[in-house]
């Protein structure tokens, strides 16, 4: 499956609010967290300041909307493996 990034949150957020399928994911980063949010085929990626209060509205957006956390990707051949 595609996913489209953008770099618009306010669109992003627009698109996750009617989406079925919400994931995201948080990586530590040199210069500090990358978020990477999916709602159905539109994704949105940045990295933000680790005590930013833009990570902290993110957040709370992801919380308030239901996303669920990735914690690991494998494939199909090698998950039960």
């Amino acid at each position: 499956m595609t996913v489209y990034v953008i770099e618009d949150l306010e669109f992003f957020k627009e698109c996750a609010r009617t989406a079925r399928l919400k994931l995201w994911r948080e990586r530590q980063t040199d210069k500090g967290i990358e978020i990477k949010m999916r709602a159905g085929s539109i994704g949105f990626r940045k990295e933000f300041e680790k005590e930013g209060p833009e990570l902290k509205k993110v957040k709370e957006f992801i919380n308030l909307e239901g996303f669920v956390q990735i914690i690991d990707v494998e494939s199909d051949d090698t998950f039960f493996a």
